[in-house]
């Protein structure tokens, strides 16, 4: 990406080195995902594509996710990792697959893709175990995603972030931003547009969560889903997410508002998207893109 410092260029392609070579690749209902051993993706030249368009891999590989406790995090970054001491992948089929890491904060970390039926979802349920001989104090889980949607993937994507509530975030919700250029350690947060709700900012952006889960005790585990997806438009995408219960998320669609990618989470503490008592961010998001739309189409005119 073209706003990134080189200190992160570094970062990204010291990771990519030390990356393990153990990588699937998923298929479901016209989308194709490559996901690394560490649980991210990117495996392959295949990032994540609809109908054979890649809104990952354009630009710079800028995608992962982390956990922490005690104050401590590991995550992977860029196809690699850090501060993990195993990662492996298993049960492997055309469109499923299971990751397996351990933090040397004795966490055990586990991402079990699935395919949605009927959507154009995959759907990824993660368990957090504490497998170490004493408390883990604030466990955090942080998700970053760069998405790069072709045409004008650079300067052109329209970036919308929902927290899970009318003001930003809420539930176990602890921390929303557009900025995705940076390692997604939980333990930092971002300034870029951050605790806020956020409908079609324009530039070369994405999105950056952080989930609060509190303490958890010796053996125990917690569980939470993440759902990633696209459509040839917000509206499909959209659909999907409130067809599964998504309770916070974030998409990205082309200048036209063609091909959106997106990404949102169930299993928060917070209602889902869609229902009577909620209001419709996805409703006022499609407002925004029109607007978007008809200048567009204005500006075409009067060239």
């Amino acid at each position: 990406m073209r706003n990134l410092t080189s200190a992160v260029l570094t970062a990204c392609a010291t990771i990519a080195i030390s990356a393990g070579a153990q990588a699937a690749t998923l298929s479901h209902n016209g989308l194709t995902m490559g996901v690394n051993n560490y649980g991210g993706l990117g495996s392959g030249g295949v990032g994540f594509a609809l109908n054979g368009t890649d809104a990952i891999t354009p630009g710079c590989l800028c995608e992962g996710w982390g956990v922490a406790s005690n104050g401590a995090g590991s995550y992977t970054y860029g196809n690699g990792s850090t501060n993990f001491t195993s990662g492996a992948l298993s049960d492997v089929t055309s469109n499923t697959g299971k990751s397996t890491v351990t933090t040397s904060g004795g966490l055990n970390v586990t991402h079990s893709y699935s395919p949605v039926d009927g959507q154009k979802l995959f759907r990824i349920d993660i368990t957090i175990k504490n497998d170490s001989a004493a408390v883990a104090n604030d466990v955090r889980y942080g998700r970053t995603l760069d998405w790069d949607v072709t045409p004008g993937y650079f300067d052109n994507n329209f970036t919308t972030v929902y927290g899970g509530t009318p003001t930003g975030p809420g539930g176990k919700v602890l921390h929303t931003s557009t900025n995705p250029f940076d390692t997604p350690n939980p333990m930092f947060t971002r300034s870029q547009e951050a605790n806020t709700n956020v409908s079609n900012s324009i530039g070369d952006k994405g999105s950056y969560f952080i989930f609060s889960f509190g303490d958890l005790g010796i053996g125990e585990e917690l569980t939470f889903t993440t759902f990633i997806g696209a459509d040839t438009s917000a509206a499909g995408l959209l659909a999907a997410f409130t067809a599964v219960g998504i309770e916070a998320y974030s998409y990205t669609t082309g200048r036209g508002g063609e091909n959106a990618f997106g990404y949102g989470f169930t299993g928060l503490d917070l209602p889902p998207i869609g229902g009577g008592d909620v209001p419709e961010p996805a409703a006022l998001a499609l407002f925004g893109l029109g607007i978007v739309g008809v200048a567009a189409a204005r500006r075409r005119r009067k060239a």
